[in-house]
Formats: C-alpha cells, structure tokens, sequence
C-alpha cells in the first residue's frame, strides 16, 4: 500500500530532491572539467612524446588515453546537463503544486474544526 503524504511534506521532498540533485550536479561538473584538463595534458605529453620521437605504440596509447577522457569528460557534462534540467522540471512542479494546491492548504490548516478521516467518506 502507498504510504500516505502530506502536501507540505510533499513540497518539502521535492525542495530537499532538488537541492541534492543540484550539489550532485555540481560535483559531476566539476569532475568534467577536471577529466577535460587531464585529457589536454595527456594529449600534450603525446604531442611531446611524438616530438621525441618516442615509439609509435607510446604515442598512440597516449593519444588513446586523452581520447577517453575528453569522452568522460563529455559524458559529465551531459550527465551535469541533465541534472539541471532535473532541477528546473522539479522547481516548476513545486510552483505548479503552490499556484494549485496552496489555497486549499491555507483553508484547511485555517479551519477549527478538525477534519474527519477520509475513510469516513468512502463507502463501504
């Protein structure tokens, strides 16, 4: 059986989602960026390695190892991308959930007298 939500704890999960989807995004971000930095010294030390004249298999296994990760660093990105359009399809049923529900919660929260259990309303 479905556990029983609260708007408010609704709307509070969706917030504190939204934020840890936001830092998690950061940090893939940042490990992109860092992987793309990587990847160019790589590819710098190839470059290096080839001016040397160091063997062909070196090189290339250099060149391989940038190669793959300028493809992770790509893929954070994309991954850090998502999040962000995780967080703004979040934010905007939060602000859907508000502009929708918020007046009946203000009405119902305003009420003195406490609401019957919504099982005295279904049929048996």
């Amino acid at each position: 059986m479905a556990e029983i939500i609260t708007y408010r704890e609704l709307r509070s999960q969706v917030q504190q989602l939204t934020r840890l989807i936001g830092m998690d995004g950061e940090t893939i971000r940042q490990i992109g960026q860092r992987a793309d930095q990587n990847a160019q010294a790589v590819a710098g030390v190839a470059d290096r390695l080839a001016a040397l004249e160091v063997d062909t298999l070196t090189t290339g296994e250099a060149k391989d190892v940038s190669r793959i990760m300028r493809g992770l660093s790509t893929a954070a990105i994309q991954v850090a991308s998502a999040c962000d359009t995780s967080i703004g399809a979040a934010r905007a049923a939060d602000a859907q959930a508000r502009k929708t529900h918020e007046g009946v919660d203000e009405q119902v929260n305003a009420m003195n007298v406490p609401m019957a259990r919504s099982a005295f309303y279904t049929q048996e």
